[in-house]
């Protein structure tokens, strides 16, 4: 469905596309803050398998043979998945992506 405003198409953002893009901007928001949230726990992870094991600040790589930070780790690969695919559909969503319009459709049939 396309939004008018006074009696002319409105631009992107009035149809669903544009309520679509409002939704994935904030989860792509959301994401990142959980991934930035991740990220502080998995270090505090870090930290107590540095005290279990004896590592010191220096830096010691013992730490990564730790089964518990190991799966916080792993766990991170995936926040950083859904966040870059948020920002991919938030891309493609704006037009910025291969081989789509940077028009909305809805724009672009009533210019027909």
């Amino acid at each position: 469905m396309t939004a008018w405003r006074g009696g002319r198409r409105a631009a992107c953002g009035g149809c669903e596309l544009g309520r679509a893009r409002r939704h994935l901007e904030r989860a792509a928001a959301e994401l990142e803050e959980a991934r930035l949230s991740w990220g502080v726990w998995a270090d505090g992870v870090r930290r107590l398998a540095d005290r279990r094991l004896g590592a010191g600040a220096a830096g010691s790589f013992a730490v990564l043979e730790d089964p518990e930070y190991a799966g916080a780790l792993r766990m991170g690969a995936w926040f950083d998945q859904a966040a870059g695919a948020a920002a991919e559909a938030l891309e493609a969503a704006g037009g910025g992506g291969p081989g789509l319009s940077p028009v909305c459709p809805c724009v672009s049939a009533g210019q027909q």
